[in-house]
């Protein structure tokens, strides 16, 4: 919407209540956006003023008007704002919030309950619907009006889901070390005769570094169980997920027993959708092995997969998915050594795109040293 249009939408509140304006005594208008307005017919200018007075807003989709004991409040908000500003509110001893919901024109009205002043809030919904039916007989016109009022009752439950994680720096070709412990420690606290691990392997990294990270176990009295996929684009499916939950199932993998995910973006998706389903969520650790997967997959929380839907007979890519974050990163950059050039430099598209959008200073280290 360019500044003009914006102060057309804006100068509704001037149009409202009149059929016509007198112009000269708003000078907060332009002289452009004045005669933007004049230039529309009459009919269009009054849906415009009917669609914005009965709309919400120009962008949101719905907006609350929450009314306290205390103050009224109008918010632009999802449709747990009343819920957060209840809870919020709790506590300066407010019983009762209004909602009013401009886009069904429901009324909700919420109380906290006392168990769970902050999570949950019963609530009463009422709703006025009306309609108007027209009649044409020989010998009138008949206009017959109904309003069927609405009422609801339930509750609204509210929480949210924290997301934190340590994006660990190791020393430079030393995750593979024996006796560096980040590896092991990674996995999180467990039980003294807590002696097995599971990994999740891209091929090319298991016959790269499988003799290495075998030796890093078994070394430190770890038994471990491995599953070795690959970390092709092509091989990015849900039947690479059922191999790794088949895999999770026959090692029988604890509710809150990390697993280690160790290769490319690829294998890391996969691993993190496996790890969101298998029991409902169990903890996992993402190793990343390329220098893509280090500045990208390694850092988020997006895991997903190509479909390829059964009518259509396309393949979508990362048609499914889940946001589910890692319980740790390790972050050992010698394993890019390995790489070849080409995909060091899709990585290094990856580290421009950030230094266009938000670094100046590591676009200038890309310039000076990219080559190197």
């Amino acid at each position: 919407i360019t500044d003009n249009e914006t102060q057309l939408f804006h100068s509704f509140e001037f149009f409202r209540d009149q059929e016509r304006c007198d112009f000269d005594e708003k000078s907060a208008l332009s002289a452009s956006v004045v005669e933007a307005w004049l230039s529309l017919t009459c009919e269009m200018r009054q849906a415009l003023v009917s669609m914005e007075m009965s709309a919400t807003d120009i962008t949101p989709r719905k907006r609350s008007i929450i009314t306290t004991s205390s103050s009224i409040t109008s918010t632009t908000a999802d449709s747990n704002t009343a819920s957060e500003t209840a809870s919020s509110d709790k506590s300066d001893g407010i019983e009762e919030i209004v909602e009013q919901d401009l886009v069904t024109g429901a009324t909700v009205v919420l109380k906290p309950l006392e168990r769970a002043p902050k999570n949950v809030f019963e609530f009463n919904k009422t709703m006025t619907t009306e309609t108007t039916v027209v009649q044409k007989t020989s010998a009138a016109v008949v206009t017959t009006k109904t309003s069927i009022l609405t009422r609801t009752r339930g509750w609204r439950n509210v929480f949210t889901l924290p997301i934190a994680y340590d994006v660990n720096m190791i020393p430079y070709g030393t995750i593979l070390d024996p006796v560096n412990p980040q590896l092991l420690h990674a996995t999180g606290n467990q039980p003294e005769d807590y002696n097995r691990r599971f990994a999740l392997i891209d091929d090319a990294v298991n016959n790269l570094y499988g003799s290495k990270i075998r030796a890093y176990f078994a070394t430190n009295g770890i038994e471990l169980t491995t599953c070795i996929i690959s970390g092709g684009e092509v091989e990015k499916r849900p039947e690479a997920v059922d191999k790794v939950l088949d895999a999770l199932c026959e090692y029988k993998c604890r509710r809150r027993e990390p697993f280690l995910a160790i290769g490319g973006g690829v294998l890391l998706d996969i691993a993190g959708m496996a790890a969101c389903l298998y029991r409902r969520g169990v903890p996992f650790v993402r190793v990343p092995t390329t220098l893509l997967s280090i500045v990208d997959a390694s850092v988020g929380v997006k895991n997903g997969v190509d479909y390829c839907c059964n009518v259509t007979n396309e393949t979508y890519k990362n048609r499914v998915g889940t946001f589910y974050a890692p319980s740790s990163c390790l972050l050992d950059p010698s394993f890019i050594s390995t790489q070849d050039v080409r995909n060091v430099s899709n990585g290094f598209g990856e580290i421009l795109t950030l230094a266009l959008v938000r670094s100046v200073d590591l676009f200038e280290l890309l310039e000076t040293y990219g080559p190197d």
